[in-house]
């Protein structure tokens, strides 16, 4: 982007209790960026399921493999980008389950589409999927607080 301001990349094992850390690095980039409550703990459930999914369907649950996050923000967006290291994924086969079925699990990729403006995937350059997810800053009431990143 070319109004970019600030990025913050981390690099986690595919541990479940590593989530809290990035979830908490998701919630408070989305303050920084202006978000509001609501739309910043949306933000943090979309990548809390996105990172979810690379454990559980890229690495088949192992807990040893890398996760990279790379969240930057802009006067006009803050985007997301999760990098696994495993096989890419076609985003073609990547579906929800019907939403009238009823049991747990299956709606991180039907909840990511609903809360975020962009959900993309794409093979990145170590033949693993990136996924991006990008909220759109809406009206004049978003100001980026970058003085508070100096300090």
């Amino acid at each position: 982007m070319a109004d970019e301001v600030r990025g913050i990349r981390v690099s986690i094992p595919s541990h479940p209790r590593f989530l809290a850390p990035v979830r908490d690095l998701a919630a408070w980039s989305a303050e920084q960026a202006g978000f509001g409550r609501e739309d910043t703990e949306a933000i943090t459930l979309a990548v809390t399921e996105g990172c979810t999914n690379v454990i559980r369907h890229c690495y088949g649950g192992k807990h040893n493999e890398r996760i990279d996050v790379d969240i930057s923000f802009s006067t006009r967006a803050l985007t997301i980008r999760i990098d696994d290291y495993g096989t890419f994924v076609d985003p073609a086969s990547i579906h929800s389950r019907d939403l009238d079925e009823v049991r747990p699990g299956g709606l991180g990729v039907h909840l990511m589409q609903q809360v975020m403006d962009q959900v993309r995937y794409e093979r990145n350059a170590w033949g693993g999927t990136s996924l991006t997810l990008m909220k759109h800053i809406q009206g004049d009431d978003h100001v980026l607080r970058s003085g508070e990143l100096d300090g």
